[in-house]
């Protein structure tokens, strides 16, 4: 038989006494599905926490209410408990209502509702067990940490207050989000969202009033796409989420296999460390690993290069504390570099994070573009000629530094257009540079275009490069603090090549995505192609790009 959920069984049973079930004065043997009458002082609190504001109200509208009314509106609200160990009454609802109900000047201070389970045989470690597992109770602090039960209140009167609560109600009420009645202690959550993002002086009701009005934009954000009765605007969701990494995700490149496209693999950086590279599958599973690397930062993949005398595809990621770039064959990541790498002359400084890979179509030449941690106004970048050592291993010889930088932040999104020749960065707080990639370009050194300057929550980060024709397509760049992506049209606007006006903004699931790729090639489960974006979930997303183009609003793709 199937079960209903706590939530829609309490409802149920509420319609039931709404056809003329009775209040029995409370015992511990009642059972489960009973109405019972209690002095609200008797009832035990499931959270250490109210919001005051909330309850103030709620006094206030009580104080306000003729006895009769008092009645009626406590039964409505119907208050559900759970029969614990010893006969002793927990609620798992209405606390801030009791609790004003308690504060009030009515004199009868009854509380009304039912019992949705009666666990009174039970012993405290296997009810506190269920009490969890049914979500029942809410033992978390307000910073997150959890807080044993055997130190919650014994009644509702000695309930701590946090304002975030209250903020959350005060949200809530002004159309925020939606109240669900189907999960428990809601606000809660959305308490724990606010709290790193709003601050105010709650003793002054000017400040709490702008508070919330601030809170009520921030509950609208995509960012908060994954809490209970969030009401903003439509997240794009991924077709795959991989198996989550043990450090933290940073940056993918995408390889097609030549053979079978269905054994194509997303290479993902664990940035730590102990980090390591990661090959997934299109399913999301790790399918090869290296570790031991000193926090990989970024990674790209190029194909077609001349090593030991054979054709190869090479993984290169920048291995920060180390200071170097490391190279791995792909599929089986391989190491054919000799760890001596070294980025801006082992700089500590200057620790290497982006990296992106140019192979140069006139004779095939392979250069990597590094990004560092810090660097001067001109000159941030280095690029740098990878090629064989004569014994199958990777060399590199320093070419040039070019590139302006605002001094605002770091740069490490690196993306190349090898077809058109360019080479863009994210110089995270102020916009996307674009330069030759070619360094023996006439104009090699001369920034060609600074967009992507405005309507960006804060960083600017990840860039994939989107081919829908010979040199046509879009610039996907990541929006990190809006959970979003922003597209531009990648051969800029009649006659003004570097012209890159915004056409569009996604927002999508993975949360503050630092790195991004995507391949046009259609593959199994992605029509359109793969889009990968990192998460700060310790997962990498894909999404199928036609999904994107679709959320976008772009024209349809052109194969």
């Amino acid at each position: 038989m199937k079960l209903l959920c706590p939530c829609l069984l309490l409802l149920a049973l509420t319609v039931g006494l709404r056809a003329g079930e009775t209040y029995l004065p409370f015992r511990p043997d009642l059972p489960a599905g009973a109405a019972y009458a209690l002095d609200a002082r008797r009832l035990h609190p499931t959270q250490f926490y109210l919001g005051w504001r909330e309850v103030a109200a709620k006094r206030d509208q009580l104080n306000r209410m003729p006895a009769d009314a008092i009645t009626a509106y406590l039964k409505k609200k119907d208050v559900p408990v759970v029969i614990g160990p010893q006969g002793v009454p927990y609620q798992t609802d209405g606390h801030h209502t009791l609790r004003a109900l308690i504060e009030s000047t009515a004199a009868d201070k009854t509380a009304y509702g039912h019992i949705l389970a009666n666990w009174s045989d039970l012993d405290l470690g296997e009810f506190w067990r269920r009490m969890q597992q049914s979500r029942y109770a809410f033992l978390l602090a307000p910073g997150g940490e959890a807080r044993a039960p055997e130190t919650l209140p014994a009644s509702l009167s000695g309930m701590e207050p946090d304002p975030y609560r209250g903020l959350a109600w005060a949200v809530m009420n002004a159309g925020g989000f939606k109240e669900r009645k189907d999960v428990y202690f809601q606000e809660f959550h959305w308490a724990g969202y606010f709290r790193e993002l709003v601050t105010w002086d709650d003793r002054d009701d000017t400040a709490f009033a702008a508070a919330v009005d601030k809170a009520v934009t921030l509950a609208r954000h995509p960012a908060a796409w994954n809490l209970p009765g969030y009401d903003g605007p439509a997240v794009l969701q991924p077709r795959v989420v991989t198996a989550p990494v043990r450090h933290d995700t940073d940056d993918p490149a995408i390889w097609i296999d030549p053979t079978d496209p269905a054994r194509s693999l997303v290479i993902g950086t664990d940035k730590d460390t102990d980090g390591a590279l990661h090959a997934f599958d299109l399913n999301g599973r790790v399918v090869r690993t290296v570790s031991g690397l000193r926090r990989p930062n970024n990674v790209d993949i190029a194909a077609g290069v001349r090593l030991g005398g054979r054709e190869v595809a090479v993984a290169v990621t920048t291995e920060r504390e180390a200071r170097r770039l490391r190279v791995f064959t792909v599929p089986d990541l391989q190491c054919v570099d000799q760890g001596d790498l070294l980025v801006f002359a082992g700089d500590p400084e200057r620790a290497p994070m982006g990296v992106a890979l140019y192979r140069r179509p006139r004779d095939g030449a392979l250069f990597a573009i590094v990004g560092g941690k810090s660097g001067p106004t001109e000159g941030y970048l280095a690029q740098y000629r990878l090629e064989d050592d004569g014994g199958g291993r990777v060399r590199m010889t320093l070419v040039r530094h070019f590139g302006a930088y605002s001094g605002r932040k770091e740069i490490e999104a690196i993306a190349v257009d090898a077809e058109l020749g360019y080479v863009y960065y994210s110089d995270e707080r102020v916009g996307v540079r674009k330069y030759q990639a070619d360094p023996d370009a006439t104009d090699a050194d001369r920034e060609l275009a600074l967009f992507a300057t405005e309507g960006f929550a804060a960083d600017h980060e990840g860039i994939a490069i989107y081919r829908t024709g010979p040199g046509t397509g879009y610039l996907a760049i990541s929006d990190q603090q809006a959970n979003a992506f922003q597209f531009f049209p990648r051969e800029g606007t009649t006659g003004r090549p570097h012209n890159h006006p915004a056409l569009a903004r996604v927002p999508v699931a993975a949360l503050e995505c630092d790195g991004c790729e995507v391949t046009a090639e259609a593959l199994p489960g992605f029509p359109g192609g793969l889009f990968v974006a990192m998460s700060t979930d310790r997962t990498f997303h894909f999404y199928a790009w036609a999904d994107l183009a679709e959320a976008a609003g772009l024209p349809r793709l052109q194969q």
